[in-house]
């Protein structure tokens, strides 16, 4: 396949939607494509006319984040009739141990069915057949870059992700931290707020925590309950590097998934050395998400052992925010009465020792 032809005027105009993998790889993506002189269009936030299109043109199956991402690939579509390309990437391998969930390695090849779509731009990432490198020269290649341009572009792409993920080890909230990469803005940390009486580490796929729509703004919901929120974003990079074994009545089982795998990793590092660092976990999961079922299982047992509470939330295109709101309220109520009951054990106790030392 020969590379378009293009201008030394014009740039390629690439539309990026806004689901799925943006919410855990756009500041990479928009990096290597700028450098690669692209001009970069993304569509809106999801919204309720998004979501009833995305429905309209998913099966029954399909878990709502794919779902969404059909609505926003055609609101793209439709708002820039223009575009030269539609960025669609497919992750099959980052590490060379696990695979990507097969929803998305499949979805360059699904949305083709989808009217009206535009030239696909490729990039695949499959460490298990072929470094990233390769994929960069490939998509330098499709905007008619030399394999130099397209090395420094993935270089200069991968040196600003890892300083984005810095960031977000020092405090930053994903949503935050995508509104500077999108607005072209350094990384500087909001005023700190007050912070919440408890704590909670708020589990699940980028897509689900961060897309305020379809979540019913649940973080929103929390911090007005005076909860801090933490994500596995903001833990510290020694949590991700040993595997996590999976021991069913003495065997041992390796994750297969590498979304799950991230998500065991945290819940390990707060089973153990991180046990005081918070007051409960709660799992935000998409409905029909097999692999999301299977671990929210194995997590429910291990806090039952250690006495943290866990809650999983379901999601899907028909959620309704009452009854969201009643079972988080529900939850922080039950772990704040907890925390009160022990602090006035503990008083109790100092008390009494107290006295008899005297």
């Amino acid at each position: 396949m020969e590379a378009p032809q293009q201008s030394t005027k014009k740039k390629f105009k690439v539309g990026i939607p806004r689901a799925l993998h943006f919410y855990r790889y756009f500041p990479f993506w928009k990096k290597i494509l700028e450098e690669l002189d692209a001009e970069i269009v993304i569509s809106p936030l999801t919204n309720k006319k998004i979501v009833e299109e995305g429905v309209t043109h998913g099966f029954g199956e399909l878990c709502i984040p794919v779902k969404i991402y059909y609505g926003q690939l055609l609101r793209l579509v439709h708002d820039h009739p223009d575009l030269d390309f539609v960025f669609v990437p497919r992750y099959v391998s980052e590490v060379k141990d696990s695979y990507f969930c097969p929803k998305f390695i499949s979805l360059p090849d699904v949305i083709k069915i989808l009217p009206d779509v535009p030239k696909i731009l490729n990039f695949e990432v499959n460490v298990k057949e072929f470094p990233i490198s390769t994929a960069a020269i490939e998509l330098g290649r499709q905007l008619g870059k030399s394999q130099n341009q397209a090395l420094d572009a993935y270089r200069e792409a991968q040196k600003y992700f890892d300083e984005y993920h810095e960031f977000l080890r020092n405090g930053s909230s994903v949503n935050h931290a995508l509104r500077l990469t999108e607005r072209n803005r350094p990384f500087t940390l909001p005023k700190k707020k007050n912070t919440g009486d408890i704590k909670f580490l708020l589990l699940g796929h980028g897509y689900n925590i961060f897309d305020t729509f379809i979540n019913l703004d649940f973080q929103k919901k929390l911090h007005d309950q005076g909860v801090e929120v933490i994500t596995i974003e903001n833990l510290p990079e020694f949590v991700f590097k040993k595997p996590v074994i999976v021991n069913p009545r003495g065997g041992k089982l390796r994750n297969y998934w590498r979304h799950e795998e991230e998500i065991m990793q945290s819940i390990r590092y707060f089973l153990t050395e991180g046990r005081d660092e918070i007051d409960g976990v709660i799992f935000l999961i998409s409905f029909a998400c097999g692999p999301d079922s299977l671990i929210s299982e194995l997590i429910m047992r291990d806090m039952k052992v250690v006495g943290l509470p866990f809650l999983e939330i379901i999601m899907d295109e028909h959620s309704g925010e009452a009854g969201l709101l009643t079972r988080v309220e529900s939850f922080v109520e039950m772990i704040r009465r907890k925390k009160r009951r022990l602090d006035l054990g503990k008083k109790h106790k100092f008390t009494i020792q107290t006295a008899t030392e005297v």
